[in-house]
């Protein structure tokens, strides 16, 4: 199982082309948002966590010299007071720094629709490496696995259908307004 200092090592030593995250929890309870999720259920106007300045521009560095960051976000309505956080004082900055969001709201989608679900959050770092990542009942990270390579084709496939049907964030964003707070524009 491996730490958060060490999944952050293992994702730059393996990503050189593309990263790919797929979200399918209603809320994360992460030291990454410092104070900000309290002062987004306060009402208060921006984030102000310490070090997202330096994330939003390590990621358009990363942009900028050629790697591409993906991820999906696996949702329906109504929105847990998190995600709604999540894409207002997170995915909104995310894009503009050039992370590729996209939203795939199962809110009216058929029966079955959930598998995507059931694989939990998982990283796939250039198609060759997943890193299951695994969440205490308190949503807090406990750690990742490295997923064995006879499960690799289970994830490329959920990773690929996921980003097939998912909406741009930005779109669906737009389409949503009863879902904002404040910040409309991606």
């Amino acid at each position: 199982m491996l730490t958060e200092d060490q999944l952050g090592e293992f994702i730059d030593e393996h990503f050189r082309a593309d990263l790919f995250r797929l979200e399918t929890r209603t809320a994360y309870s992460v030291d990454s948002d410092g104070e900000d999720y309290s002062r987004y259920l306060r009402g208060e106007a921006e984030p102000s966590a310490p070090g997202k300045a330096e994330w939003l521009e390590h990621v358009r560095r990363e942009r900028e010299s050629g790697l591409i960051s993906r991820r999906v976000n696996v949702l329906h309505a109504p929105l847990s007071e998190y995600q709604r956080y999540e894409c207002e004082w997170g995915y909104t900055y995310l894009v503009e720094a050039g992370e590729d969001v996209r939203i795939l709201d199962l809110t009216n989608a058929p029966e079955g629709s959930e598998v995507l679900r059931e694989i939990g959050d998982f990283f796939l770092i250039d198609g060759r490496q997943a890193l299951r990542m695994i969440y205490s009942d308190d949503d807090e990270f406990v750690g990742a696995e490295i997923v064995d390579a006879g499960q690799m084709s289970k994830y490329k496939s959920v990773a690929d259908a996921a980003w097939t049907l998912a909406e741009p964030f930005a779109e669906w964003w737009a389409a949503h307004p009863e879902h904002h707070r404040g910040r409309s524009a991606a």
